[in-house]
């Protein structure tokens, strides 16, 4: 049996009419649409904050899975799509229906978020409000993803991606690492084992040292006296 000539069909269903037509609209109506992963990053307050940073903390924080969660309900979308496409009387195009609709490139959506905040007036009295502001967008496709989230894995979800390669690994001591590392090792010098509780004289210590590739993250620093850590100068 020949497929139907869709041109000669629409041309005969104007003749019958505009509600002929309307049905017809919503018959050759695409039943297809991607379903995208949204995930919005509120960087109120933040300098130049760059989006592959925040994707690495967001999967630090242990949501990767929300990303695996995601790409396999894509896979069963479209196993779902397939079989509508099979048992469709208009398989050839609904396939190509379906073919336009795909967007992997682009199916993890990220948006930058920033509160914003407005004033109204009414009766001379000003009340201020906030508001939503979307400053930037990044798209990707899940293989980029989990390789990011491959190599995070690697280093022990220690750090950003982009901090684990940094040059300047000195730079990254920030005093809220400095209060873990000492907090974690109880104000205690790890090589005498003095017990400093007033924190004075306290140094934080490379394991591996910069000088050899050590980098700044919690598992390679560790509390030493002034004494211990210039007697261990750049050895490991």
């Amino acid at each position: 049996m020949s497929s139907p000539d869709y041109g000669v069909l629409i041309a005969g269903i104007v003749i019958i009419g505009p509600l002929a037509c309307i049905i017809l609209v919503l018959i050759l109506k695409s039943p297809f649409a991607f379903p995208y992963f949204f995930h919005s990053f509120d960087v109120s307050g933040k300098r130049n904050p760059q989006i592959n940073d925040l994707i690495d903390e967001y999967f630090i924080a242990g949501n990767f899975d929300a990303i695996q969660k995601h790409y396999d309900e894509i896979q069963r979308w479209k196993e779902k799509c397939q079989s509508e496409i099979e048992h469709s009387l208009l398989k050839n195009y609904r396939a190509g229906q379906f073919q336009e609709c795909l967007d992997d490139e682009h199916a993890f959506q990220f948006s930058l978020t920033r509160q914003q905040t407005r004033y109204s007036q009414q009766y001379y009295v000003k009340s201020s409000y906030k508001v939503t502001q979307t400053v930037d967008s990044f798209s990707c496709d899940y293989s980029y993803l989990k390789s990011r989230d491959d190599e995070l894995r690697e280093i022990g979800y220690e750090c950003t991606l982009q901090n684990y390669h940094n040059k300047n690994q000195r730079k990254l001591m920030t005093k809220e690492l400095r209060e873990k590392v000492i907090a974690r090792d109880n104000y205690t010098c790890q090589n005498c084992g003095k017990y400093m509780p007033d924190g004075v004289g306290l140094q934080i210590d490379h394991i591996v040292p910069v000088s050899k590739g050590g980098k700044t993250v919690l598992s390679n620093l560790q509390v030493l006296c002034s004494k211990c850590n210039g007697s261990k100068s750049n050895k490991i």
